[in-house]
């Protein structure tokens, strides 16, 4: 079978609508969402619309193009490092974003075949989602479309309402001094519908963070004097510190625990070496990949090549650990790994603007590289031809990359970066790293101790958390990112994590991921509509 224009194109809308709700939900919250099960779902629910029978094969390749269409925002950086260079007064222009996302997203889906035979036949290795996926169109086929369409609905109703003629509020803020510093709830589907799935131990964990952050650290910034004024902008300028130590200090440790994921990383690079299709198109499109990400994150975001000739070994043994550990839990620490490479660069002297450019080489391949291997387990388990999935999944890079930039650029004009409306929490972990790294910059007084002291909190916090029962300690980088994220996003995302966890118990937890994925498409799409609208008219 080929790539057929049913295929493609249902494929392309589909990974347009996940790629608005990443780009909208990662500068809003710092997650994003691999959708792979809300892809299958949508192309399964395709047939029964157009009155054939469901082709798994065809759906897989659908699901194929649509999610590494959806992660185009994560592969082109424009989650973390890209805003952060922005923060840092170093804007990449956009073709070079663009240029950088197809370049590191290539890389990731040959990679990831690279890796195919060994992660899943020789160790098979679940990759969760993947399985889930698969088993969703052989148990259940289209299902979970009506939940999905309904919530989808229900949640662009709600987004219109609130942000057309505002006949719904924004948010519920507490009162007095708390409403200051953002206090509340916020009324919001998609941040309801990202609790469901971050699930309610990660939700705790954000509270947590958010609780210590603006109930123990800010009254007490106040009373030494160190906070001029009670807002939001100065407390938060202050409390990305000890929450990007915290992050840090957790994956720190993490990445060090794992040994044996690097280990085997290191056996896998040879592997790939010694057995690696040498076919003229792959060796072609490795050495295009390769070429057009170095160049343009040399040129727009100020890669230093020394630091990145230094990182590339570990950036691919980085990004198949990032894999293994996806393969195993189903969570990946792409982020951490490329901040880790990020403050290595800066410690070989690359500056801020140039580690940030190293940091988000790792970043950008890890996550195509392990949304391939998730689509390639479900394709695995369907029977589907893995040539095929490539030829997808190439396709849906391009397409992200290229759309992922324009829908970025629609939020940003409308919102303002680092505002309260998109405070892009990943990028000012980024931003805080790479001032710590480089020459200093306009480092507030005494951050650099700030950091460093709760990256040792979140060093201990892992390893204790290591030793006792999986889960009855929070998670250090989860408990750091609610340092970051606005209390009112995180009061809403608790909501939904419970309501989540409610269904699960009630024998309704097949539902919890549709609606949820319907909540953030729905969502996503008008406010992607409003933004553009903003932008049209220009900046605010």
């Amino acid at each position: 079978m080929s790539l057929t224009p049913r295929a493609v194109l249902a494929g392309s809308v589909f990974g347009l609508l996940l790629a608005a709700g990443n780009v909208y939900m990662g500068l809003r919250t710092g997650f994003w969402e691999i959708g792979i099960v809300t892809a299958t779902v949508l192309a399964a629910a395709l047939y029964p619309a157009l009155r054939l029978r469901v082709d798994p094969v065809e759906v897989t390749v659908i699901q194929s193009i649509a999610t590494a269409t959806g992660a185009g925002p994560a592969a082109a950086g424009l989650l973390g490092a890209v805003p952060a260079l922005a923060l840092l007064g170093a804007p990449a222009p956009a073709w070079a974003v663009i240029g950088f996302g197809i370049g590191a997203g290539a890389l990731g889906v040959l990679l990831a075949h690279g890796l195919r035979r060994r992660l899943l036949e020789d160790e098979n290795l679940p990759f969760p989602s993947g399985i889930a996926a698969a088993e969703v169109l052989r148990t259940a086929g289209s299902t979970g479309a009506r939940p999905l369409g309904v919530a989808a609905a229900v949640a662009a109703a709600f987004t219109g309402l609130r942000d057309g003629p505002g006949w719904i509020p924004a948010a519920v803020l507490a009162g007095g001094r708390l409403g200051t510093l953002g206090l509340g709830m916020a009324l919001s589907p998609m941040l309801v519908g990202a609790g469901a799935l971050v699930g309610v131990a990660n939700a705790s964990a954000l509270a947590l963070g958010s609780a210590v952050a603006w109930f123990a650290i800010t009254p007490a910034l106040l009373r030494a004097g160190v906070l001029p004024e009670l807002s939001y902008v100065t407390a938060a300028s202050w409390l990305l510190w000890p929450g990007v130590g915290l992050v840090i200090g957790g994956a720190v440790v993490s990445l060090v625990a794992d040994l044996r994921a690097f280990a085997a990383g290191m056996a896998d690079v040879g592997a790939l070496a010694r057995g690696a299709s040498r076919s003229v198109g792959t060796v072609a499109l490795t050495a295009g990949a390769v070429i057009l990400m170095i160049g343009a994150a040399h040129a727009g975001l100020g890669l230093d090549l020394r630091a990145a000739a230094l990182i590339a070994l570990p950036t691919v043994i980085g990004t198949v650990a990032c894999a293994r550990v996806a393969g195993r839990t189903d969570v990946s620490p792409i982020g951490d790994v490329g901040q880790v490479l990020q403050g290595s660069a800066g410690a070989l002297g690359a500056g801020a603007v140039g580690a940030t450019g190293a940091g988000a080489l790792a970043a950008s391949i890890a996550s195509q590289t392990t949304i391939s291997l998730w689509s390639l387990r479900a394709g695995a388990r369907l029977g589907v031809s893995p040539a095929l999935q490539l030829r997808a999944q190439v396709l849906g890079v391009v397409l992200g990359s290229a759309a992922a930039v324009p829908l970025y650029t629609a939020f940003v004009r409308a919102h303002g970066l680092g505002s309260a409306e998109l405070p892009a929490p990943t990028a000012l972990r980024w931003q805080a790293l790479a001032e710590a790294v480089g020459e200093g910059g306009h480092l507030p007084h005494g951050a650099l101790a700030l950091l460093g002291a709760s990256a040792i909190l979140g060093m201990l916090l892992e390893v204790a958390g290591r030793r006792w029962p999986q889960g009855r300690l929070p998670s250090p980088g989860v408990v750091g990112l609610g340092f970051l994220v606005p209390a009112h996003y995180v009061g809403a995302m608790v909501v939904g994590a419970l309501l989540g966890a409610w269904a699960s118990r009630r024998g309704r937890g097949r539902y919890v991921e549709p609606v949820a994925a319907g909540a953030i498409v729905g969502e996503s799409v008008v406010a992607l509509t409003v933004a553009a609208l903003m932008s049209a008219a220009g900046p605010r």
